[in-house]
């Protein structure tokens, strides 16, 4: 494998990560994106599938907390 693709792969998979553990929705931004046909209807369908799973899955929202923990202690 060369360094390109270990670094997308590795930078993908951290993305993917991140997104499990945050709160954020990723089918809200899926929402807004410009209407691309049949394309769109099938990445809205992965979305709500991969929203499926996280919701599942229950993971804490460790962004969340962060954000919420250097505000108190900020006092923003």
């Amino acid at each position: 494998m060369t360094q390109n693709a270990r670094f997308i792969a590795t930078a993908a998979a951290l993305l993917v990560l991140a997104w499990l553990f945050s709160g954020e929705r990723l089918l809200d931004a899926v929402f807004e994106m410009p209407d691309a046909g049949p394309l769109d209807d099938a990445v809205i369908a992965l979305t709500v599938a991969a929203e499926d799973l996280k919701a599942r899955l229950g993971l804490p929202d460790v962004f969340g907390a962060l954000r919420a923990t250097l505000h108190a202690l900020l006092g923003v």
